[in-house]
């Protein structure tokens, strides 16, 4: 039978500081987050890491961390400015308040310390240098910061704080982010909720870089390939079943197009084809859970179409 780590989580008061630590392996450094292969606990197995050959620093693997604890796990693409995606333990939905935009200084500067910071606590010299900022956002009024991994899916105000990282956000314009909340993220947490053991899973969200840009300054030089505008998100879950214990598993993909976003349900399989595809991978295919979850959640399309409709009427 397959197991998953969940970890139990502990509101502490004491006062630590916030970590966004650059590491070379999520396997070594923060697997909790990432499905355990069941026969040995101790293996687990984060989404494929992309690599580009021409420029070997370009995917960064951040392991996030607040007040002394790890929160989630990122792949960051420090050419597109973008996540390429985050992982996480969903917990339910909390009711937690907004927190000020840190950036990651290791992304930067990798002689830094690993503390998640206020961009005026790092250098103007090399603020930004591979990663978003407030003022790349801050002059747009078509699009918004995205939250790879929702403020609201954490188990703590803490946990949420984390999440208010440049590191874990994509441009989105707004209608496109309330269409993904309501056709997939929505969705995911009733299937997780009705049909996840205690109503906890292991969740995967990313983006993939688009076409377009958004122009940004950097040392008062503008940069017109500055932060990427994904054309594409995409979220998948992974659970046992509450009733068999058997592993459970659901996912959507997004498309931007001029009519706006297109949100469709997959299985982790297809996922994982689509993802292969846009990605440009030539060797092996993206791999979201290892191989190790890829039990449909059975929802069907009539279910589907009545809760698309439902979601019509709020």
């Amino acid at each position: 039978m397959m197991k998953l780590l969940i970890p139990v989580f502990v509101l502490q008061v004491f006062v630590y500081q916030t970590f966004g630590k650059v590491v070379q392996s999520f396997k070594n450094s923060c697997p909790t987050f990432f499905v355990a292969d069941p026969s040995d606990q101790n293996i687990h197995y984060p989404p494929t890491v992309l690599n580009d050959t021409d420029n070997p620093q370009r995917y960064q693997q951040i392991c996030q961390h607040f007040k002394d604890k790890e929160r989630y796990a990122t792949l960051y693409d420090t050419k597109s400015r973008i996540p390429v995606y985050s992982a996480y333990y969903y917990v339910g939905y909390h009711k937690v308040d907004k927190a000020e935009w840190k950036i990651e200084p290791q992304l930067d500067d990798p002689d830094l310390g690993p503390n998640m910071e206020r961009e005026s606590t790092v250098k103007e010299s090399v603020r930004g240098k591979n990663q978003a900022l407030f003022a790349d956002y801050a002059s747009q009024t078509q699009y918004t910061r995205g939250h790879l991994y929702p403020r609201c899916y954490s188990e703590s105000q803490d946990c949420a704080i984390a999440t208010y990282t440049h590191t874990n956000a994509v441009p989105q314009t707004k209608n496109d982010n309330n269409v993904w909340g309501k056709k997939a993220e929505t969705k995911m947490k009733k299937n997780i909720d009705d049909n996840c053991d205690n109503g906890i899973a292991h969740v995967v969200t990313g983006a993939v870089p688009g076409n377009f840009w958004l122009e940004i300054k950097r040392d008062n030089v503008h940069v017109e390939k500055g932060v990427n505008i994904p054309n594409n998100f995409w979220t998948a879950y992974c659970c046992l079943d509450k009733t068999t214990q058997s592993p459970l598993s659901g996912a959507w993909l997004a498309t931007r197009n001029p009519k706006g976003l297109i949100v469709q349900k997959k299985t982790v399989k297809q996922l994982e084809n689509n993802l292969t595809t846009l990605y440009g991978i030539t060797e092996g295919n993206f791999s979201v859970f290892g191989g190790l979850c890829q039990g449909s959640d059975n929802i069907s399309d009539f279910y589907e179409l009545i809760f698309d409709l439902f979601l019509e009427m709020i």
